[in-house]
């Protein structure tokens, strides 16, 4: 077993309890497990009674797995054997992660009103200056030098793949040899534009660290640097007065624009005063982290979104699959159906059952909204059709049992229309309900055109109300055009709608044609009407003709 020199004690953030630093006599263990025999207690059903420990052998921790029944993982990976533990490093035992942070828990910040910016003794600078602030002047060559190896070793940490807080606690390990401040903290924004404190340090104490409004807003709202070369008695506070504080720098973490944090330090006797050059190498490291930091986000956000796009792919495969297939053989009739999704999950859906009867059921229905959530609803929609369409109910019937078991399994802002047709094959009678959908076409062979409108109200949007129907006759060379308003609504670089009336003025000029061509030549039309725009909603048309 190699020996690895610790420089700085680690620290376990540990879920729900203050952190422990893990410092101690030579073989000082910390034990985790169910059992209260363990110095570390987690009931928690993946662990085991005696699940794992922590010993400090020349000053190093080493993480040991005790023959658990699940595993001890190290940052994912299950070890199998004593591992040395180093700042950034995750542990996983069932399902309790534990965060290790190299130095012990430093101060806490606090932000507060004050006006330490307007002091005459403070230098402010823009982020481009301060940042070649550091490279003028005349320079200690030691301390040149290790500026030059800690700008190298930084430049390597951001090759690897490091947890964000390591890497903000690795940039204040390395200033605080470099500058020798006596506190020093990384605040980072979150989402809500909330600070969240990263990381920090002290030499003594934990007092906490007060930063005035002013400073903060200079750094992330203003993106300047701000150097106190000393406090003035009119304008410290007296928690500075107190500390002995002398003199500070802060500055943003920012890349390319974006500000993600910043950077606190500060000193007092006998160190001297903060320089311009302190403040731009602060200011330096502040950059490199921030531009490794934006590209982990940025990779995470494109890692979140592929994972996204696949799992909508899945979804609409399996989407795709309650969706019929080809169409059933109906001597004397052609049937066929058609889906095209505006996103990878389509909110409509089309299908056909027979009965025991002879007769077929037909339905068309569109799910209100846009994404995934229409997409279940329209799941759910197939699972209910498919329980109803064997029995022998009419469709104002079908209409209102599935306006309540959808109202059921909604919350209230989803609502369906629907379009539902029993078709008698013997004698061509269609008897339909429309909830509030667009009007069918019924396309009579003398070229004329009926519009089949509305008998109710959307399914789910008044569960309980009654629909009606009616029947008409499909002659043979009629066609029964079904749509959803994905086609009418298909909008060019203008903005311009395809309509209703182009749709019905297409189909009546095809009313003979084979319905396969139909769906194809009308697909067609729809794209060269639109001149790349994308499609806003799906397009799903359904289409029976008597031959």
């Amino acid at each position: 077993m190699t020996t690895t020199t610790a420089t700085t004690p680690l620290t376990l953030l540990l879920p729900g309890r203050p952190p422990l630093l893990l410092r101690g006599e030579e073989g000082q263990a910390w034990h985790f497990g169910r059992s209260h025999e363990n110095e570390l207690v987690f009931l928690d059903g993946g662990l085991s009674r005696r699940h794992a420990r922590i010993a400090l052998q020349d000053g190093v921790p080493w993480l040991e797995d005790l023959g658990s029944r699940n595993g001890t993982f190290v940052n994912d990976e299950q070890i199998q054997a004593p591992r040395p533990l180093r700042g950034g490093d995750e542990l996983r035992m069932g399902s309790v992660r534990i965060r290790v942070t190299q130095g012990s828990q430093g101060p806490d910040v606090r932000i507060q009103a004050g006006d330490q910016s307007d002091s005459q003794q403070s230098l402010i600078l823009p982020l481009d200056q301060a940042r070649k602030a550091w490279m003028h002047g005349v320079h200690d060559p030691d301390r040149t030098g290790a500026v030059i190896r800690a700008l190298q070793e930084l430049s390597l940490e951001l090759i690897k793949d490091v947890p964000a807080d390591a890497l903000l606690a690795q940039v204040l390990d390395h200033l605080w040899v470099l500058l020798r401040p006596w506190r020093a903290a990384i605040l980072m924004k979150e989402a809500s534009g909330e600070l969240r404190l990263a990381v920090s340090r002290a030499d003594e104490g934990q007092a906490p660290i007060l930063l005035s409004r002013n400073l903060v807003e200079s750094a992330l709202g203003r993106k300047e640097a701000v150097l106190f070369r000393e406090f003035g008695l009119d304008l410290a506070s007296p928690s500075i007065l107190l500390s002995g504080i002398t003199t500070a720098i802060v500055t943003p973490l920012e890349y390319e624009g974006a500000v993600l944090g910043l950077l606190y330090l500060d000193a007092r006797p006998p160190r001297g005063p903060f320089n311009e050059q302190d403040l731009g190498l602060a200011s330096t490291f502040a950059h490199m982290a921030s531009a490794k930091l934006e590209q982990a986000r940025l990779r995470e956000a494109e890692l979140g979104r592929r994972k996204l796009d696949h799992e909508l792919d899945l979804a609409r495969h399996i989407q795709q699959g309650l969706l019929p297939g080809l169409p059933p053989v109906i001597p004397g009739y052609q049937l066929y159906g058609n889906n095209l999704p505006s996103r990878q999950v389509s909110g409509d859906l089309f299908g056909w059952w027979p009965r025991g009867d002879g007769r077929w059921l037909l339905a068309l229905a569109d799910v209100s909204g846009k994404g995934l959530g229409p997409g279940l609803v329209m799941a759910s929609l197939a699972a209910f059709l498919e329980a109803w369409a064997g029995r022998d109910v009419s469709t104002e019937t079908l209409a209102f049992h599935l306006s309540k078991a959808l109202a059921r399994h909604t919350d209230g802002r989803r609502f369906v229309t629907a379009f539902l047709a029993l078709l008698d094959p013997a004698t061509g009678a269609v008897t339909y309900t429309n909830a509030g959908h667009n009007p069918g076409f019924l396309l009579l062979p003398d070229g004329s055109c009926l519009e089949l409108e509305s008998q109710g109200l959307p399914l789910a949007m008044l569960p309980g109300q009654a629909y009606g129907s009616a029947t008409i006759s499909l002659p043979p060379g009629g066609l029964l055009a079904l749509y959803t308003d994905g086609i009418t609504e298909a909008a060019n670089p203008k903005d311009e709608e395809y309509t209703p009336e182009r749709l019905k003025a297409f189909l009546m000029a095809r009313a003979m044609a084979p319905v396969e061509a139909v769906d194809a030549e009308l697909m067609a039309e729809l794209e060269a009407h639109a001149q790349g725009t994308p499609f806003a909603d799906d397009r799903t048309l359904l289409l029976l003709r008597r031959s």
